[in-house]
């Protein structure tokens, strides 16, 4: 490849568009364009976070690295009507027309169809006329290797690994399975898995014909199957379409008996006559069983007890705890932005390996938002124009410990964004961890979202040997709230309002060279209730993204029934709550 290069930008003009920058092999700015333009999941060019990039770039010499190239992607990007279309559709902000069911049967035929060399070349093309770039200067990543880079390159590795991606389609593909080098830094492709046995359409399916939003509330599919008594594997429906066996190098072969075409069928007619609740046990269920046995085979064909891991469906919590605690397993590494949201991320990555023959630098602080400063900084404006009352503690972590402490819920909204779907404890909400009282006040005064759908805890890493009983040490570390744990008796008490039905939970786990305000905060909690924790939600609205800037964050704050806001250094207060 040509270079040298001094920056990289990744693109992803699809579902949660977003870009990211690389520069001297540091990752130095990661936004999904949702955070800029308040569309929640936006799709198409991300024109406001390349913006960001560029002006972040200055006058280095840039790589572009766009992401995807099959044909149904390369023919939006040509009539780009069809892409705000979909995405109205699949929000449900419009209702569908008389040609829903050819469009959607058109859609699934499309996404099976893998790239080739033409339509990457018309993929480069097409980037480099939107980007104002050289086409010598664009290099098209495949789908599934963003989604690879995007696990294998920011945790520091002391050994080789494998890594893999399960996700819905991209360039023909499901899923991919690479090996990872630790010496040469570099990834080599072992197997592909077609698009025809792609779990994630599958629980896209399930998902859509239980009228929840595909591509969003796969979450809630996995929540509710907690409140449903399991079926025996040989009566679920859905573990019947799907075989796993090897072949002969041992290495797992996935296929499904029910082609994507037929499968939203297929679905609806079991939605018909089984209990909603059942259903998505019967989905959890077979995802539960079939993707930690993958792993399994993985680990035995290779003899690597290492892993990384990313696409949708590595979004499923409670799959990931089977596929830590799974045979041959020692260490599990998941991208934080799993979804397509961390495409831009990966292709960024791949190419600047790719250019440069340097490893990108290894990093787990995932805050990669915009550099605002001290997002408090025109606090007073906002208090007047608000009627707030306006504060500056000396010791913000302990005035919102403080209010914690109290019952109190509280908005915190520090430093630079995070990248994902998480809150990380830049943009979150706080309540305490033990109360279910302020678990349902976030769920009526201000989620207002399904009463099944639990909230995830933010505790203090060294807490974790006696809050979770799976937890078996630094390898286990989950800092990102990317893998289950099941809690401890004690666990269930101290995290009440942020545990599942089955005593599940999705925890960040905060060190001391993490987020310092954040463990300072957690710290802070300990001294005066016993217990390191907090519930820790996205600071949002239902149906609405996360702000990257402090007007975005203001805006949430009072449109909520929250009654208090950290905001950088300043701690407002509505004065009618």
């Amino acid at each position: 490849m040509s270079g040298p290069y001094e920056a990289v930008i990744g693109v992803w003009d699809g579902h949660d568009a977003g870009a990211a920058l690389v520069i001297d092999g540091r990752v130095a700015l990661a936004l999904n364009e949702e955070r800029l333009s308040r569309r929640k999941l936006d799709v198409g060019l991300p024109t406001r976070a390349l913006a960001a990039m560029r002006r972040a770039a200055g006058h280095r010499r840039i790589a572009w690295a766009p992401t995807t190239s099959d044909f149904a992607k390369t023919l939006t990007r040509t009539f780009p009507s069809m892409k705000e279309n979909y995405y109205q559709l699949r929000r449900r902000l419009v209702p569908p027309g008389p040609l829903h069911a050819l469009k959607s049967h058109a859609k699934y035929s499309l996404t099976q169809l893998p790239t080739h060399p033409v339509l990457r070349a018309w993929a480069r093309r097409s980037f480099a006329r939107q980007l104002g770039a050289d086409v010598e200067d664009v290099f098209l990543v495949d789908h599934h290797e963003a989604h690879a880079a995007s696990a294998a390159y920011p945790p520091n590795w002391d050994t080789d690994a494998v890594v893999v991606t399960l996700d819905g389609i991209g360039d023909g593909e499901s899923g991919s399975v690479w090996l990872w080098s630790h010496a040469t830094h570099s990834l080599e492709k072992l197997l592909s898995i077609p698009g025809s046995a792609s779990l994630g359409l599958f629980f896209e399916h399930v998902t859509n014909e239980l009228q929840m939003r595909p591509l969003e509330d796969e979450g809630k599919v996995m929540a509710l199957a907690s409140y449903a008594v399991d079926t025996p594997p040989e009566k679920n429906p859905f573990l019947r379409w799907f075989s796993l066996t090897t072949d002969t190098r041992g290495l797992p072969v996935l296929r499904c008996s029910v082609s994507p075409l037929r499968m939203r069928r297929a679905v609806a007619d079991l939605v018909w006559c089984t209990p909603r609740e059942t259903l998505c046990r019967q989905a959890q269920q077979t995802l539960e069983i079939l993707v930690p046995r993958f792993f399994t085979l993985l680990a035995e064909a290779t003899g690597r007890r290492a892993f990384a891991y990313a696409g949708g469906v590595a979004s499923n919590i409670k799959v990931n705890r089977l596929i830590r605690t799974s045979p041959g397993i020692d260490r599990l590494e998941i991208c934080p932005a799993m979804g397509d949201g961390g495409l831009a991320l990966g292709a960024a990555l791949s190419i600047w390996h790719k250019t440069s023959g340097s490893r990108p630098r290894p990093f787990h602080d995932f805050r990669l938002g915009t550099a605002h400063g001290d997002l408090g900084a025109d606090a007073d404006r906002y208090a007047a124009a608000h009627g707030a009352q306006l504060s500056r503690p000396p010791d913000l972590a302990r005035a919102v410990a403080d209010l914690v402490a109290k019952g109190r819920v509280v908005m915190w909204a520090q430093g630079r964004m995070e990248l994902g779907a998480r809150a990380l404890g830049a943009r979150s909400i706080v309540a305490r961890a033990d109360s279910i009282t302020a678990r349902d006040d976030l769920n009526l005064r201000l989620k207002r979202r399904v009463w099944y759908q639990p909230f995830c805890p933010s505790i203090l890493a060294s807490e974790a040997p006696a809050l979770l009983a799976d937890f078996r040490g630094p390898h286990d570390l989950n800092r990102h709230m990317t893998n289950g744990f099941m809690t401890t008796p004690h666990g269930r008490q101290a995290l009440a309002g942020a545990i599942g039905p089955d005593g599940s939970c999705r925890p960040q786990m905060v060190g001391p060279d993490d987020n310092p305000l954040w463990y300072q905060l957690l710290q802070y909690v300990r001294a005066l209730t016993g217990v390191g924790a907090v519930i820790n939600t996205s600071l949002n609205l239902h149906g609405k993204p996360m702000s990257d800037d402090a007007d975005g964050v203001v805006e949430a704050w009072i449109e909520s029934g929250v009654e208090f806001l950290a905001l950088g250094s300043a701690l407002l207060t509505k004065k009618s709550a």
